[in-house]
């Protein structure tokens, strides 16, 4: 499993843009639109691409994608962190413009207990927000667009 961080062209594509991290705390979107035509190398099956920076003292409370330009073939994609590669967004399909959001869930059991990251979740250091490529033939065409709402403290 590879890790990319960079264009073809040397640009970095992890962002935090739109951040507002001055204030103490405060409701911040961060937002970033991977392009993987230019990510350096096609990813394959569980590549990596880290796509927002998240600053220490961040609670997340959801991410938000949408498809921007479709795979053109059945590919799927997850969004997590470095901790759980789909604790966000579990399996979905990049091969439809669609958009969609990380919601409540619950795994059922006695008791039941939440999904992934579907109730939010603290970074006490910084950390990125990633894409996953989950199925054979990776992503090398989709273009797809993040956003990230949370709470910056700064602690």
């Amino acid at each position: 499993m590879a890790t990319y961080t960079k264009y073809a062209n040397g640009t970095v594509v992890t962002a935090s843009g739109g951040a507002n991290a001055a204030g103490f705390p405060a409701f911040t979107v961060f937002e970033n639109t991977v392009d993987f035509t230019k990510v350096s190398t096609p990813l394959a099956i569980n590549d990596v691409v880290q796509v927002i920076s998240i600053p220490a003292g961040t609670w997340v409370m959801g991410v938000h994608w949408k498809i921007e330009t479709v795979e053109g073939a059945a590919r799927n994609f997850a969004v997590g962190d470095s901790t759980t590669t789909n604790g966000w967004i579990t399996t979905t399909s990049a091969n439809t413009l669609t958009s969609g959001t990380s919601t409540l869930a619950l795994t059922e059991g006695m008791p039941n207990t939440i999904t992934g990251y579907s109730s939010g979740k603290y970074y006490s250091t910084a950390s990125t927000i990633d894409v996953l490529a989950v199925t054979a033939g990776g992503l090398t065409t989709a273009k797809l667009r993040l956003k990230v709402f949370g709470l910056v403290a700064g602690l």
